[in-house]
């Protein structure tokens, strides 16, 4: 608890306050240079440049005690123009139901089940149109002060985010084998052997769920 604030703050003023949070904003801003999100170019008069905005949060572990501070770079994605930054915006979400489902198809079979979130997701997510941002308010770069950051993954705000996330995530899973649910798009089975894997998907979250033991292998599955 030294390590973290236990304050939320409202705003961005009263996070530069707080060394705490200022850590935390320049993670995620390392975090989004790491997966490449963006490059830096030239403003231009033709560009609609979406605004950002920094959103804070409390992680906190199943003791309701705070572990983390989480600083969240965040597109202001209502300023999108149809047919220009965005086409469609569906992603297919589990329902409650189909949870409920898994749970008590585990039971049935003995399953064992494991909870997975994939940290950062949407900047994970390719996006095929041209979105133009504004630098991070307060971490501009002094030796760019008119360039902004061209999009090559998504940003949370935008209003595709989910929808590239969910595609990029379903391609890897039917190129490793599996199967998509017909009237549940959001759940993979693989079988092999007599083996039986299902994974049910509800955004960044991942239930797996196997007879046999699981391994996670890839970095971006935390």
């Amino acid at each position: 608890m030294a390590f973290v604030s236990q304050v939320e703050p409202k705003n961005l003023e009263e996070a530069l306050h707080d060394s705490n949070w200022i850590v935390a904003m320049q993670e995620e801003l390392n975090q989004s240079a790491r997966n490449e999100v963006w490059s830096l170019i030239p403003r231009t008069s033709y560009m609609n440049i979406i605004g950002t905005k920094w959103v804070y949060i409390n992680k906190m572990d199943e003791h309701g005690v705070i572990t983390r501070n989480k600083a969240r770079l965040v597109a202001k994605g209502y300023n999108e123009e149809e047919g220009i930054e965005y086409d469609e915006t569906y992603a297919p979400v589990a329902r409650l139901e189909a949870d409920i489902l898994l749970l008590v198809f585990s039971c049935i079979k003995g399953f064992k089940l494991f909870q997975r979130n994939v940290k950062s997701a949407f900047l994970n997510a390719y996006i095929n149109e041209e979105v133009f941002v504004s630098k991070p308010p307060k971490f501009e770069d002094c030796k760019y002060p008119e360039c902004l950051f061209k999009l090559k993954k998504a940003l949370y705000g935008l209003k595709q985010a989910p929808k590239q996330w969910y595609e990029r995530l379903s391609d890897f899973l039917l190129s490793q084998g599996y199967d998509r649910g017909t009237s549940d798009k959001t759940l993979f089975i693989k079988k092999k052997r007599g083996d039986i894997i299902l994974v049910q998907v509800y955004m960044d979250d991942i239930i797996f769920g196997s007879q046999m033991r699981i391994y996670v292998k890839h970095s971006w599955i935390s």
